[in-house]
């Protein structure tokens, strides 16, 4: 049975990235991380806010943009699509980027409207078109927004990164052997 179906606002979703740049800017500034690192982060981030704005340009704001997690028969299914592609390249000794193959497959996946996309398209299909049609950080935003959805979290239990968070934030608290107790 599919999941439910997500519909993207890409006004927002250009919002929410630009929040992430200004906590990307505020970590490395407070020396949270280093500058390298904020470049790092702050690169794939902009490049995909800037690829939001495009495809509002292109598409207007009131295109249907959705998608949706995957059922675990669709994820195995995804899973033998990308292994049997990782091997035919590898056959064919050509030097495939994996993760922009990966971001391809999955926001194709899990995608389910966007004004490239033909009527009722196959997974197939839409992995095409994924691959061929949107600028390469637009296939990444979304593929993103496919594995947030496909992360499922029940909310009673922290994530790694905010236990890295709470222990990081627990060790700032502590008092040095400089303050008196």
């Amino acid at each position: 049975m599919p999941r439910d179906i997500i519909e993207l606002d890409l006004d927002e979703e250009a919002d929410r990235l630009a929040e992430r740049l200004d906590s990307i800017a505020a970590a490395e500034v407070d020396g949270e991380i280093t500058s390298e690192q904020a470049n790092q982060l702050a690169g794939s981030v902009e490049q995909q806010m800037y690829a939001l704005e495009e495809a509002l340009e292109e598409h207007g704001s009131d295109a249907t943009w959705s998608i949706r997690a995957f059922t675990p028969g669709e994820k195995a299914e995804l899973t033998g699509l990308i292994s049997r592609a990782k091997k035919q390249a590898d056959r064919a000794h050509r030097d495939v980027d994996v993760e922009a193959m990966l971001d391809n497959y999955w926001a194709g996946a899990g995608l389910v409207d966007a004004p490239f996309l033909d009527t009722d398209p196959s997974l197939q299909e839409r992995i095409a078109a994924v691959r061929d049609k949107p600028n390469p950080y637009l296939a990444e935003f979304i593929a993103n927004r496919v594995t947030e959805e496909n992360t499922l979290g029940n909310g009673q239990r922290q994530s790694y990164s905010e236990r890295v968070a709470a222990e990081r934030q627990a060790a700032s608290d502590e008092p040095t052997s400089d303050e008196p107790s």
